[in-house]
């Protein structure tokens, strides 16, 4: 037991760029900052933060809720955008954080419908940085930068996605007909052309059938090999989910969905992008 507690020890002790980590929190507060700003730009503020009776969309709201429904709402979104607004900033960033989570949470709370597994996954995310050093770089703290943090919040970010991906695939495939979808329709032709988030054709896309179940067998492979991410095949395994999300972001229009994935994965191809980038500084100075 010892060896093993000492294995994990050696693991979460790993030091990682400190740049990859500001990385996640500033992309991950950018995707979630520009995703509710599009519910003020479409005017939609007042109808998904208030409740039923004084005008809202929602007929029910989360019993975890601890606002006043009838009022607060509003005034919780724009404090929700100014907290997300300082950990993409660094300013103050754990307490911006801890207040970015509980009230986007509470958000989520008075309008479920709009509170999305995506929603969930980057407030995880943000729960991993809280305790992290990822405002030692590119923020406005007063804390001085350093060059290198501790890289536990990603192995747990890679932890989260083989989760997330697995129960996908392992969701998918129970839906199959014959779970291996040989016949019928394919699982691709269901989501992609789905009226109310896919721009496909239903009636053109029975064409394409031919390559839309070949491509729905790669996905479940996909999310059912999302394991390789907590390995050193990693780097094989990377660049195909990336694709995936980019596809996903071409043809259905899921929010922010695909942006929010991909953020997660800019500080796993750390190692690909900081070369260039340094490149790019000496050549400037």
């Amino acid at each position: 037991m010892s060896s093993w507690w000492q294995s994990w020890v050696d693991r979460c002790g790993v030091r990682v760029d400190s740049r990859a980590l500001a990385a996640l929190r500033i992309g991950v507060a950018a995707v979630a900052l520009l995703d509710l700003l599009r519910v003020w730009q479409l005017g939609l503020v007042r109808a998904f933060y208030v409740d039923f009776e004084n005008g809202g969309l929602s007929g029910f709201s989360d019993p975890f809720l601890v606002i006043d429904s009838s009022w607060m709402g509003p005034w919780l979104y724009w404090a929700t955008l100014l907290a997300l607004l300082c950990v993409l900033l660094g300013l103050g960033t754990r307490g911006a954080i801890l207040a970015a989570v509980l009230l986007w949470a509470q958000l989520g709370h008075l309008y479920p419908p709009g509170d999305r597994a995506i929603d969930r996954i980057l407030r995880t995310v943000l729960l991993f940085l809280l305790f992290s050093a990822s405002h030692r770089r590119w923020s406005l703290s007063r804390a001085p930068p350093v060059d290198s943090v501790g890289a536990w919040p990603l192995l747990l970010v890679r932890w989260l996605l083989f989760l997330v991906y697995t129960s996908a695939g392992i969701a998918k495939l129970a839906q199959q007909p014959g779970w291996l979808a040989i016949e019928g329709t394919p699982v691709l032709y269901r989501l992609l052309t789905d009226p109310m988030a896919a721009h496909l054709d239903p009636v053109a896309a029975t064409e394409w059938w031919w390559l839309l179940r070949p491509l729905g067998w790669g996905t479940i492979v996909l999310e059912l090999t999302a394991v390789l991410l907590l390995t050193r095949w990693d780097r094989l395994w990377i660049p195909v989910a990336i694709t995936m999300h980019v596809g996903i972001a071409m043809t259905m229009n899921l929010g922010m969905f695909s942006y929010g994935m991909l953020a997660l994965y800019v500080p796993l191809t750390a190692e690909w992008w900081l070369p260039g980038l340094d490149r790019s500084r000496r050549t400037v100075v």
